[in-house]
């Protein structure tokens, strides 16, 4: 009795410590390195989603490979983004996280009237989930509200 007793205390210690909830500091870690690589390196952002992401963005539902063609399209650009009033909720294995997004984004390729400087303002939500232990975006929903 006492063997089963204690076999049932390590198994029941063992199943919760598999079972932590993710971490709003995962989440944000996640969440920077996406945005540092669309800016950055648009290719590898391919380790930060889903096999079936799909992000909503100018009014057009995109999977991962239009989305990284859209991005690509824009040339080489310096950008500040600022995001604000956060609100992140997780469980075991999905996060979801809303907030307000403000980009300033200088292109690299100027136009004949000179450098090309673009404002804008977002709402933004976001869907994570955990794929092979690795917190990665299933969804992303985006609306201009700004320019």
């Amino acid at each position: 009795m006492r063997y089963f007793f204690l076999s049932f205390l390590l198994s029941l210690f063992v199943s919760c410590e598999q079972s932590k909830k993710i971490s709003e500091k995962e989440v944000m870690e996640t969440f920077n390195e996406f945005f540092y690589l669309l800016d950055n390196d648009i290719d590898k952002i391919r380790n930060y989603l889903s096999e079936d992401f799909m992000i909503f963005e100018v009014s057009r539902k995109w999977n991962s490979e239009e989305f990284i063609e859209f991005v690509k399209g824009f040339g080489k650009y310096e950008s500040k983004r600022n995001f604000k009033n956060i609100k992140i909720d997780t469980d075991l294995n999905s996060a979801h996280i809303s907030l307000e997004h403000t980009g300033e984004f200088e292109l690299e390729t100027p136009t004949p009237e000179g450098v090309t400087f673009l404002s804008y303002e977002w709402l933004e939500s976001a869907y994570l989930i955990k794929e092979n232990g690795k917190l990665k975006f299933k969804f992303y929903f985006s609306e201009q509200i700004n320019d």
